[in-house]
């Protein structure tokens, strides 16, 4: 037996004894049982068979966490998994902390319009549970039905929805967190002014994990819209998708809740290669627009003269023909699964890397110019899909290249105009291990110096989710 397998099995057993002590509040499934959704992300990079524990509550998060400090064994938290920076997959000498047995809605309120959940709880059930009270929780991403709560929050995930509603960080009006010794931090405050000290939840949100364990949160939910209308628009050129973005503002204000834009080359590629929906406009327009409209009168025909309205004065201002508005709440749902088909398009485009990148609109089309320039000039022949949600600056591009040898050359390339542009290296996925490099790099060293510290404050051990975001010096670690 080599001397890694020998630690393994000890480790295991120090684990299992750990469970036991805790009276079966903990699951434990060792690395050879845990089996391949908890060695890696969606990235599918990174990651390492590795032992799984599981509390069923989140006083026994806090439990486990304590004897894993004492006896001084790394760890990294799990919620669904959908990540795509590597955050949440486990390396050498680190178990995983899954939360997918916390899995309870806490409580709804409708006067206060809040709602408390566990942070095992899938998008998709938060949304669903919401409705069903008359209300509504605004945040919505592709893979709401996978993704949980929590990893929503350390993530501060974004989605469709963020041009009315915001990120996650929006959303979030409390928070319970088992810090890296076990120590719990609760303040699950459900009111919307609070400004008692200093507000230590915005610390946690965004943090990968890095500083504690999100196990409850107090969510805030919106009015439910009446009615939903959804239209596709093909432009010619940025500067149009512009021009369309100032109209819809202009015409719907807070009415509208989505502006998604995709490039032709991700469009075509999803009807014509994956054969998802079809082009009502015949390959016309460089750029694909949808937008999304919600509505609240309870006359819909109201809200949907107002659109109708606005698409109107799209076509006259922007000199598009080319709209077509959905006439079925299918037909709205089959303009959506060609957005939404980007991991599949992904997949299905081979070897290739992503950017989620995001640039102050006013810059966004000189930049991608020069992006574009770049990337032919390093690879003359891969295959792009672009697509994002333009009306918050964020686009999401995906090269495609058989040449590998020129990967790190496009990553610093591309980087280099985002931040030149004044734009962040990740809008929405974070940072984890895949970009830590390109983040250190463009982030100032006041600025790296400050996460470093507070990182120290919560977790001296560093024993939690070590070198996502930022590595730490040497003379920092313990181990």
């Amino acid at each position: 037996m080599s001397t890694a397998t020998e630690a393994r099995t000890a480790l295991e057993h120090r684990l299992a004894d750990i469970c036991a002590a805790l009276d079966g509040q903990v699951a434990f499934l060792n690395a050879a049982d845990a089996g391949p959704k908890y060695h890696t992300d969606w990235s599918g990079a990174y990651g390492v068979p590795a032992p799984v524990l599981r509390p069923r509550t989140p006083e026994a998060v806090a439990a486990l966490m304590q004897r894993l400090h004492a006896a001084g064994i790394r760890s990294v938290v799990q919620g669904g998994m959908t990540g795509l920076v590597g955050s949440a997959a486990p390396q050498n000498d680190e178990v995983v902390v899954s939360l997918e047995l916390l899995n309870r809605i806490i409580e709804v309120d409708e006067i206060g319009a809040t709602m408390t959940v566990e942070a095992g709880v899938p998008l998709e059930t938060v949304q669903q549970a919401a409705q069903a009270h008359g209300l509504f929780f605004p945040v919505d991403l592709g893979s709401r039905g996978a993704c949980q709560l929590g990893g929503m929050i350390a993530s501060n995930a974004g989605g469709n929805r963020v041009l009315q509603y915001g990120m996650t960080r929006q959303s979030v009006l409390g928070i319970e967190v088992v810090l890296p010794d076990g120590s719990l931090l609760s303040h699950l405050s459900s009111v919307l002014k609070d400004n008692a000290g200093y507000d230590l939840k915005q610390l946690f949100v965004g943090s990968e994990g890095t500083l504690g364990i999100v196990t409850r949160a107090v969510l805030r939910l919106q009015p439910l819209p009446v009615s939903r209308h959804t239209a596709l628009i093909a432009v010619d050129g940025l500067q149009q998708v512009f021009s369309t973005l100032r109209a819809c503002r202009a015409s719907l204000g807070p009415m509208l809740t989505s502006f998604e834009v995709m490039w032709r080359d991700y469009f075509d590629f999803v009807t014509q290669c994956l054969k998802v929906g079809r082009d009502p406009f015949d390959g016309a327009g460089s750029h694909l627009v949808l937008l999304e409209m919600s509505g609240f009168d309870r006359d819909t025909g109201r809200d949907e003269s107002r659109l109708l309205e606005a698409l109107e004065t799209i076509a006259e201002t922007v000199g598009t023909p080319f709209i077509v508005l959905a006439q079925s709440l299918s037909e709205a749902e089959a303009f959506w699964r060609i957005r939404e088909s980007t991991g599949e398009a992904a997949h299905a485009l081979g070897p290739s890397i992503s950017f989620d990148i995001s640039i102050p609109a006013r810059h966004l089309v000189d930049c991608m110019a020069r992006l574009r320039a770049d990337l032919l000039r390093l690879s003359p022949d891969c295959r792009t899909l672009t697509f994002g949600h333009l009306g918050d600056g964020n686009v999401h591009w995906v090269i495609g290249i058989d040449d590998a040898s020129v990967t790190d050359n496009i990553k610093a390339a591309v980087y280099r105009h985002v931040v030149e542009a004044g734009g962040s290296i990740s809008a929405e996925h974070g940072i984890g291990f895949e970009k830590r490099p390109y983040f250190e790099s463009t982030c100032s060293r006041v600025e790296i110096d400050a996460m470093r510290r507070i990182k120290r404050l919560f977790d001296p051990g560093l024993l939690l989710n070590r070198d996502r975001i930022f590595t730490m010096p040497v003379t920092d670690r313990t181990a």
